[in-house]
């Protein structure tokens, strides 16, 4: 600044829910019973996943964080579900089906999103894409989808 080094500096911002940013259903604690208890979910495919409140190890070793519903906010019921959903897709992904388009991943996973966020992942250098993915899932939908992408402070 002004010819005068001032060291380096990054732009952060935080994954919200918002109809402007990630846009899913705001959960309610009453939201125990379906439709209402498939979503909006957001979780968090995410490397330090066991230094948050909300989180688990999914079936295959995944840790995954609960991002929305917050920690004070998510009830049992949706904890429950949402990890249930998570193991069901990842399942689906590792199942000797996993291309039948009934059944096999993209029943559960939006294969669009996806691609969209490896190739950002990629083509930016992004180290921590594979340890620090979002997704969120939409109430009454079946599929994750992949976004935002973020963290791309060593890309």
């Amino acid at each position: 600044m002004n010819g005068e080094y001032k060291g380096c500096y990054q732009l952060c911002d935080q994954v919200t829910v918002d109809k402007n940013r990630v846009p899913v259903t705001e959960m309610e604690p009453w939201d125990n019973e379906e439709p209402e208890l498939t979503g909006g979910y957001l979780v968090e495919v995410d490397a330090y996943a066991s230094q948050e409140t909300s989180w688990f190890t999914s079936n295959r070793g995944n840790p995954v964080t609960i991002k929305h519903p917050g920690d004070d906010d998510i009830t049992t019921q949706q904890s429950r579900y949402i990890k249930s959903y998570f193991n069901l897709m990842e399942s689906s992904i590792f199942a000797a089906n996993y291309t039948d388009p009934e059944s096999g991943y993209r029943k559960y996973l939006d294969l669009e999103s996806f691609l969209k966020h490896f190739l950002i992942g990629e083509f930016s250098g992004n180290t921590d894409v594979y340890w620090s993915t979002y997704m969120y899932k939409e109430r009454e939908e079946v599929q994750f989808h992949v976004a935002p992408s973020w963290d791309f402070d060593l890309a």
